[in-house]
């Protein structure tokens, strides 16, 4: 069976409230993103909270013409059209991670926790892969929502 990859992205705080309350199962990108399907993504909720919160599973990651990802995920983005317009601004090729779910994690640990457990951690300015049995992953573990269905 293979292992579950994890990765770890920032996400702006209005973003990741929207996710916890359902409104927001698709993170939009400028840039590709190679994820396997069914891969875990912890989400850290930028400054000024600083900390990570929510967990999502990866149903697909799509590219194709900001047009089409509008039409196909819009109402799952969290955005406005004008938004999403701006977002995508000269870009040819928009991508779309969506989620199959995203729960709130039981635990969260705010920026200074994690550097207290490791001092050299940095939010990620696009993503980051977490390693099988890696400091982060074992510290975010720890907070796995019971409801996930996915094993540490």
């Amino acid at each position: 069976m293979a292992e579950t990859e994890d990765i770890l992205i920032s996400v702006h705080p209005r973003h990741v409230d929207s996710m916890v309350r359902g409104q927001k199962t698709v993170e939009l990108r400028r840039r590709p993103l190679k994820v396997a399907n069914g891969c875990r993504v912890w989400i850290y909720c930028t400054l000024p909270r600083g900390s990570v919160e929510v967990l999502g599973i990866v149903h697909t990651v799509v590219a194709a013409p900001p047009s089409k990802i509008w039409r196909d995920y819009g109402r799952q983005s969290g955005i406005t059209k004008a938004e999403f317009d701006a977002y995508y601004e000269g870009v040819d090729t928009a991508y779309a991670i969506v989620f199959s779910s995203v729960e709130k994690l039981n635990l969260t640990f705010a920026l200074a926790e994690i550097r207290r457990h490791l001092s050299s951690f940095h939010p990620p300015q696009f993503f980051k892969r977490l390693a099988t049995g890696g400091p982060e992953l074992n510290l975010f573990a720890a907070a796995l929502p019971s409801s996930s269905g996915v094993c540490a």
